[in-house]
């Protein structure tokens, strides 16, 4: 049986122990979205005893505000890399065996240079691919939503970023249905796929609907999904939209 967890970036304003209660409340997995009051290494140093205490199971989103493993600035880079390999460090810490990350975005001041951030995308995840196999972690690099700015957007896209490492993916479905990509990710990715975020839109944005309130085919990408035997994060707005979604997502999987 699927594990359902939940994120959501809004929750990092909300006190970490806060949050873990009211979480524990309804869902067995929380993916901690890494921003504000929920920084990785802030929380490893803080809630440690809390985490291990708890019965919810825990992965990391790692931060994006900032970020930009793509950049063709080298210090940006550089110092994107780094703060991801501390927040993998503090994922160890903490007995969390699976990260998503982001894969950059593109150079907004200088036209026609995607293939350079490409490059530098590539050249991070091979560092951060060395790093997960260090940490026993199982590193997932998420595909974007049609947001030309963003890079992975397309699975061939994905995969070159990715080229050359022993990384997972994180599939996002919303992510995917608003640029026709469901069925060329799982066709590219199959069994590459180690984590899966879930939410609904209408095609045309990134909206992080409730299960249901948008037109993703849920039967269809489920039944193409029948394999997967690793966990489905809820990305929601809200705890409430979280808690709806569950509710759908679970008579849709049967349990």
């Amino acid at each position: 049986m699927n594990v359902i967890g939940v994120s959501c970036p809004e929750f990092s304003k909300t006190s970490f122990d806060e949050m873990l209660d009211a979480i524990s409340s309804h869902f067995r997995h929380w993916e901690i979205f890494s921003e504000l009051n929920h920084y990785g290494p802030l929380v490893a140093e803080q809630y440690a005893q809390l985490i291990q205490s708890s019965d919810l199971t825990f992965s990391l989103h790692t931060g994006i505000a900032d970020i930009n493993v793509a950049s063709s600035n080298e210090l940006i880079r550089r110092a994107s890399v780094d703060n991801l390999l501390a927040e993998m460090d503090s994922a160890r810490r903490l007995g969390i065996d699976t990260v998503t990350i982001h894969p950059g975005i593109i150079n907004l001041a200088v036209h026609d240079t995607r293939e350079i951030s490409l490059e530098s995308a590539n050249r991070s995840m091979k560092e951060l691919d060395r790093a997960a196999s260090e940490l026993g972690l199982h590193a997932c690099i998420e595909n974007m939503p049609n947001f030309p700015v963003m890079l992975g957007i397309q699975a061939e896209e994905l995969f070159s970023i990715i080229d050359g490492t022993d990384l997972s993916v994180c599939f996002d479905i919303g992510h995917a249905n608003t640029s026709g990509q469901i069925d060329a990710m799982i066709d590219l990715f199959g069994d590459r796929i180690r984590n899966i975020h879930i939410h609904d839109n209408l095609g045309d944005r990134d909206a992080h609907l409730t299960i249901g309130d948008g037109n993703v085919d849920f039967a269809h990408v489920l039944k193409r999904l029948s394999g997967y035997s690793h966990r489905y994060i809820i990305e929601c707005k809200s705890l409430e939209s979280g808690i709806e979604s569950q509710s759908r997502l679970r008579s849709m999987l049967g349990q």
